[in-house]
């Protein structure tokens, strides 16, 4: 869950794709303060049918990214959808990113292969092709292990080669109503 706000955090893609954005250091990695560990199947039925917001702020009622997850079996699908600015532009570009991540007890892993997007564009593309290097520069596989924190959750997430995948931990909670996507 979040993997595309990490990627978004890990460089500001559109930079990557052809922009000199400037951007706060990409491979810096957030700590957040931490409670209990749960296990994702937990917070899902504590919210069924919710969409996660990633990184709620309340000011303009807005995600970085906006989550939908449902687990069968001991598998995790989850559909995240971000709003990225196009460089050179004051367009703005909706990608949609869908992962099949594997549940191992209280953690949820997954593979480059796992990762596709809905969206042909190139913008898409290139995000996917991103997001699958990163994971394999990771060795091949992404876990997270989720938190309860304060109103909503921290999922941590950690290469298969043990580092921390950046930018480290990412904050989401489940809100009601309206949410909007803030353009990163």
């Amino acid at each position: 869950m979040g993997q595309l706000a990490k990627i978004m955090g890990v460089g500001a893609f559109a930079a990557i794709v052809g922009g000199c954005v400037a951007t706060p250091d990409p491979f810096a990695v957030k700590n957040l303060p931490k409670g209990e560990q749960l296990n994702i199947r937990n917070i899902l039925a504590a919210h069924p049918n919710k969409r996660a917001c990633v990184d709620y702020e309340a000011a303009t009622n807005s995600c970085a990214s906006i989550i939908t997850s449902t687990i069968e079996g001991n598998t995790m699908v989850s559909n995240e959808i971000a709003a990225l600015k196009i460089p050179g532009s004051t367009s703005i570009q909706n990608i949609e990113v869908v992962s099949r991540s594997m549940l191992q007890g209280d953690r949820v892993c997954v593979r480059a292969p796992d990762v596709t997007i809905t969206g042909r564009d190139p913008m898409s593309a290139s995000l996917l092709g991103g997001t699958r290097d990163m994971i394999n520069e990771f060795g091949g596989a992404v876990c997270g292990t989720y938190y309860r924190a304060g109103d909503g959750y921290v999922v941590n997430s950690v290469g298969a080669n043990g580092e921390t995948f950046p930018p480290g931990d990412t904050k989401f909670q489940f809100i009601l109503g309206d949410l909007k996507l803030r353009a990163q």
